[in-house]
This record gives structure tokens, sequence and C-alpha cells, in this order.
């Protein structure tokens, strides 16, 4: 699953009325859907053959976003896990909305931060080569 269906599918759920009795389980589902997304992401970003390991191996001078991102994924994950747990317990249907909301923000940021990225390893011109 791509991340950015994950977003998607979690942005339509938050959207769904919190009345509906459809509500828990639509967000249960884009909750999972979403994490099973991030969880395919890390593993292809992260790692000896991943995504990040080619960006330093070209791009040195980017390590540290690098570890930033990495560092990044850890917080999402966690994020992650509280909402499934909030969805499991009777919580505010509103509160659990608004950590889901903010949850979606920050894998939104998460993944324009690594395409910023990318396009610093390999788009950008330091000069010097010829």
């Amino acid at each position: 699953m791509e991340l950015l269906g994950g977003i998607q599918r979690m942005e339509h759920a938050i959207q769904t009325p919190v009345g509906d009795p459809a509500w828990r389980p639509a967000m249960t589902r884009a909750v999972a859907q979403l994490k099973a997304a991030f969880a395919e992401h890390v593993e292809v970003t992260e790692g000896p053959s991943g995504l990040y390991a080619e960006v330093l191996d070209d791009a040195p001078r980017l390590a540290s976003h690098l570890n930033d991102l990495v560092g990044h994924h850890r917080s999402v994950w966690t994020a992650l896990e509280e909402l499934e747990g909030r969805l499991e317990e009777p919580h505010s249907p509103e509160a659990v909305r608004w950590q889901a909301d903010r949850l979606v923000g920050e894998v939104w940021q998460h993944r324009q931060r690594g395409a910023d990225l990318l396009y610093e390893a390999y788009e950008t011109d330091l000069g010097g080569e010829t």
C-alpha cells in the first residue's frame, strides 16, 4: 500500500460524521491501513539497502537530515500506535478525530520533508562539477 493512499483513506475517515455508527470502524480501518502503509514506507527507506542508504552514498552532506527523518519515523509510529489504542477504548470521538487530524498533518509533513531531501540530493547543483 502506498503512503499517499493511506493518508487519503485516513482523511476520508476523519471526515465521516462522529454520530455515524460506521465512524469508529472506518477510523479503525483507516488507522490500520495508514499503519501498514507507513511500515512499508519505513521498510523501503531504512536499512542497508534502503533509499536513505542510497541517498547517503550519493549525498553524504545530507546525513543529519536523513537521521532526522529516521527519528521522525519513530515519532509517527508511536503516534499511530497511540491513536490505534484510543480507538480501542471509549474515548471522545472528537478527541480521537483531533488526534487523527494532527497525525495526518505530521505524516504529510514527513512525506514532504522526504521529497525535499530527495530534491536536495539529486536536483541541487553544488557547482564545481564538470
